[in-house]
């Protein structure tokens, strides 16, 4: 597995394992977590996933769907009032009409803390530092074992 990571708290560095256990974020809620991607074959293996260890999944089958399921505006002045709906992103970087690194921009502007998995199958070192610098908790590269996200969603 390639994976930039940004620094997690020290608290947070804990062991992991492949095991399907729940996320230790919050052992009496379920996290949601959106998955963006546009391999429709790649998208119900990564939501399947994340369902069988315990997690709420919606999906979005492109970038444009990403911003709509995360209810974000476009103009500043649209976000009065709008709740965060999911606790963890999960997304392709390159996909159409809109790429992640895109929305990424508008989510960080309204919402600096939401954690953001990225993956890509483009994974060379500018992708990963524009990712970072665009806000991105972890870049992770394709082909990757089914479980590193997991593994990193209990990280994050």
């Amino acid at each position: 597995m390639e994976a930039t990571i940004a620094p997690l708290q020290e608290t947070e560095t804990q062991s992991l394992g492949a095991s399907h256990e729940k996320s230790r974020h919050d052992e009496k809620t379920t996290l949601r977590v959106l998955v963006a991607e546009d391999d429709p074959a790649m998208r119900a293996v990564l939501a399947w996933n994340l369902k069988a260890c315990g997690y709420q999944v919606a999906e979005a089958k492109d970038g444009l769907e990403l911003v709509r399921r995360l209810n974000l505006p476009f103009f500043e002045s649209d976000s009065v009032g709008r709740q965060r709906e999911f606790d963890i992103i999960v997304s392709d970087i390159r996909m159409p009409g809109l790429s992640s690194l895109q929305a990424l921009k508008i989510l960080r502007a309204r919402d600096p803390v939401t954690p953001i998995i990225l993956i890509t199958a483009f994974g060379d070192q500018i992708t990963h530092f524009e990712a970072l610098e665009a806000g991105a908790n972890v870049v992770l590269d394709k082909p990757f074992d089914i479980d590193d996200p997991v593994d990193l969603l209990r990280r994050l």
